[in-house]
């Protein structure tokens, strides 16, 4: 069903509401929750405003891209643009295709990510692994933060399924969720320092 002008998030696969509709929603009524800031490609803009306007949503900012250029980029350019009215923001950044049955559980989970942003962390939402799936990206926790927080030890890229078994028997090691909280100023100048080339193009972008 998925498809170049009609991709999965802009379907209801799950519930009566599209994939995006319920990243949307998953956290309203959330205390500090401000409006979403959407990014989406130029051909998708009237999905992502018409299934907007059905939940009554206004968003901060509709940000599109001409072309895809991945995570870092759409990240780069919502906490640019947030940081011009406010430069101490947090941004919780979602993909809109993921499914959480427990919103209860992630929105406890959203709490302590957002203690540690405030730190100066960048957070990284790892998943427990069900089964030794060579799908999905791995995160080793190392040290203790407070309470489910941890440091980073490594990133593995999705892999073979031989080597998922082994992480999986180690122990200590989580899906990669693709969702983040950090302080949108802290993951610009981490993205200056490690690739200052994406920041210097995206930041002419927006301007």
């Amino acid at each position: 069903m998925s498809r170049r002008l009609l991709p999965k998030q802009f379907l209801p696969l799950v519930t009566a509401r599209t994939l995006f509709q319920d990243t949307v929603l998953r956290t309203r009524g959330m205390p500090g929750i401000g409006a979403p800031v959407v990014v989406t490609n130029a051909e998708q803009r009237f999905l992502a405003a018409d299934q907007l306007a059905e939940l009554a949503v206004a968003p901060r900012a509709l940000l599109l891209e001409p072309a895809g250029r991945n995570t870092a980029p759409a990240v780069a350019a919502a906490a640019l643009h947030v940081m011009r009215d406010e430069p101490g923001a947090i941004l919780l950044v979602q993909p809109s295709d993921h499914v959480i049955g427990d919103v209860a559980a992630f929105h406890a989970a959203l709490a302590e990510a957002v203690a540690a942003a405030r730190e100066g962390y960048l957070v990284t939402f790892g998943v427990p692994p069900t089964e030794p799936s060579s799908g999905y990206g791995y995160i080793e926790a190392g040290d203790a933060i407070a309470g489910n927080a941890f440091r980073v030890r490594r990133f593995i890229e999705k892999p073979a399924p031989e080597k998922a078994k082994a992480l999986l028997a180690q122990g200590g090691f989580y899906w990669n969720s693709g969702m983040f909280v950090f302080q949108a100023r802290r993951f610009i100048e981490e993205l200056g320092r490690l690739r200052p080339e994406i920041l210097q193009a995206v930041r002419a972008a927006v301007d």
